[in-house]
């Protein structure tokens, strides 16, 4: 996270798996690294500082994980107003062969799906 809260746009999409998938808060979902680049850009414009607190991986073989975690996140719009969110994650991550944990399904917004 902390390359997103230095605006680090470059450093933000190694945490992207090549065959990446980004699931947009209407529940969309955004393929191919360009696509998501462009997501990741706006936030990493931001500069926002995100802070999981809570987490539990469960493994699905040997290079899968399942992720849930929640979060909280503050930061400024480019209007100059505060942005407060909190919200729960939901994350396929695949571990490439360096043994580096990336997101293959990276859904941020996974708690509005329980919301109604």
């Amino acid at each position: 996270m902390d390359c997103i809260r230095e605006g680090n746009l470059k450093n933000a999409m190694t945490c992207f798996d090549h065959e990446a998938v980004y699931m947009d808060k209407d529940g969309n979902a955004i393929s191919g690294l360009a696509n998501i680049e462009k997501v990741v850009a706006n936030l990493c414009n931001m500069k926002p500082d995100i802070k999981i607190y809570k987490h539990k991986n469960s493994p699905v073989g040997n290079d899968l994980i399942y992720r849930l975690d929640k979060w909280t996140m503050t930061a400024t719009d480019p209007q100059g107003n505060p942005i407060k969110m909190q919200g729960a994650s939901a994350h396929i991550m695949r571990k490439n062969a360096d043994g580096v944990w990336l997101w293959l399904v990276d859904n941020p917004f996974a708690a509005s799906f329980f919301a109604d």
